[in-house]
């Protein structure tokens, strides 16, 4: 008498499914939690401030001059303060993507008299966590071994889902104006980019045209993304030379390398008849007396590795915020309190505005980083010494592979700060560009962490209570910090 038996489920496909899981259940706790600082705790996804700071209708408004008119002007009192005048004409020096993802939805908008701009900047914020952790999960997923119970996985994922979340700098975003929607789209589309070339390596899916669009969609709405997405294009060439590639591929890693910067300066040409704009062109610049003091104290610059030194203080510096008694719990130092300038930038050289550390931000995920990076470093040398003594295989050719490409990806992440760090502005907006950093070192940090942690329990337990007490740090400073600038600042 014969019997039917039905295989187990594989540990790495069940740890999958739990990881996803997972994954829903905190993007849905996240959605109040960003909704609530997105339309100022009135719960009205049409409330819009048009005040200077805010322009909250902008993306709306040159989504009507686009279809409507066929031009990309808009009129001056829809971008107070931050137009970029060319022939009497008023431009935005904010991309075109957030007014593309507005296209379809305009008889809504006209409806309702509203930009939406609650709802556009909740959705960006949670697609990019939705991206983040999918790129975490799929890093945990590498970990999963043949009797696993996965504790260790589900564990970091939910630190990770928690630090990359609310205990995150994805919230100083969430104030409902102009600059904070922009850098919200840009992070997100680059994560969408970043996560489906790993899955295109991974030979998920066969395709990279939908991370060229993600890629032209991310510099489209913040340029910070267009270097970024040049060196992820390099990676993903590089991958395709070890795999012998079609020529279909070659072509889209060629355009994943040119066309988010490509187009991103076509549209700037579009505007302002030049590729490259100087922040010398703003309305704003070249009226208010603090710009005019700034510009002669650093000789008329506006970009540059003069700024480098001041500015990476500024940003991993861990004394950025200041206790206090009532909520906010935690609020900016700076620049109530004067920033340390480093040579060759002089004291009041940059335009200083708020800004917050990824350190003070976002400890955990920077933590692992520094140990991701210096595990990758070791990770080589051994790789190295096994190919000198000639004892490598093609297991070792498979962990050469898998160190370059994810060493690729985190140079890919680091590069989206570059334009960042070499700009006259120092902001707590401007830290999200580092938050790609954060979610590709804690996938790479994770999994060097990993097998450690899972041979020695006492010594996985110590590290995860560890690891909670810097979330819990987190949550109360970013939700503090997005109080702050929601509610009280601008």
């Amino acid at each position: 008498m014969s019997t039917i038996g039905f295989a187990e489920t594989p540990p790495i496909i069940r740890l999958a499914a739990q990881l996803r899981r997972v994954s829903w259940l905190a993007l849905i706790v996240m959605v109040p939690v960003v909704c609530y600082f997105t339309t100022q705790g009135t719960w009205d996804l049409t409330k819009q401030n048009n005040d200077g700071g805010w322009s909250g209708g902008f993306y709306w408004e040159q989504a009507e001059s686009m279809l409507v008119r066929g031009r990309l002007d808009v009129e001056p009192t829809d971008l107070l303060g931050e137009c970029f005048e060319r022939d009497g004409r008023c431009y935005g020096y904010f991309g075109l993507t957030p007014s593309l993802v507005r296209l379809p939805f305009l008889g809504i908008l006209r409806f309702l008299h509203s930009a939406l701009t609650p709802l556009y900047l909740a959705l960006a914020l949670l697609v990019a966590y939705g991206a983040a952790l999918r790129i975490l999960g799929r890093s945990l997923c590498e970990l999963s071994e043949p009797h696993s119970t996965g504790g260790y996985q589900l564990g970091a994922f939910a630190l990770g889902a928690l630090a990359l979340g609310p205990g995150s700098t994805l919230l100083l975003l969430a104030r409902p104006a102009v600059y904070e929607e922009a850098i919200a789209w840009g992070v997100a589309f680059f994560l969408l980019t970043l996560n489906h070339v790993w899955a295109w390596h991974s030979r998920e899916t066969r395709s990279l045209v939908p991370a060229v669009v993600f890629g032209i969609l991310a510099a489209n709405a913040r340029p910070t993304a267009a270097t970024a997405c040049g060196v992820l294009g390099l990676v993903a060439a590089w991958a395709c030379w070890r795999r012998g590639s079609t020529r279909r591929e070659l072509v889209a890693v060629l355009c994943l390398s040119l066309l988010p910067g490509l187009t991103a300066a076509g549209v700037f040409w579009l505007k302002l008849r030049t590729p490259i704009p100087s922040v010398l062109m703003s309305k704003q610049v070249q009226q208010a007396p603090h710009w005019r003091e700034i510009l002669q104290r650093n000789g008329g610059r506006t970009s540059g590795l003069i700024f480098t030194p001041t500015a990476l203080l500024a940003y991993f510096r861990p004394d950025t915020v200041v206790r206090r008694p009532e909520w906010p719990l935690f609020v900016f130092r700076f620049p109530e309190e004067p920033i340390r300038w480093v040579p060759p930038l002089p004291v009041g050289g940059a335009y200083v505005e708020h800004p917050v550390s990824v350190t003070t931000t976002m400890p955990l995920p920077w933590i692992v980083t520094v140990v991701g990076a210096i595990g990758l470093g070791v990770e080589r040398r051994r790789l190295s010494r096994a190919r000198t003594a000639r004892t490598d295989s093609a297991g070792s050719a498979a962990l050469w592979e898998r160190w370059t490409f994810e060493l690729g990806l985190l140079t890919s992440a680091v590069a989206m700060a570059a334009l960042t760090v070499t700009t006259v502005g120092i902001t707590n907006r401007y830290v999200a560009d580092f938050f790609a950093t954060s979610v590709v070192g804690l996938a790479v940090g994770y999994r060097m962490c990993g097998p450690p942690l899972m041979r020695r329990p006492l010594l996985g337990t110590l590290a995860g209570l560890t690891g909670l007490l810097l979330v819990a740090w987190s949550l109360v400073v970013n939700l503090s910090l997005a109080t702050q600038l929601t509610f009280y600042w601008g």
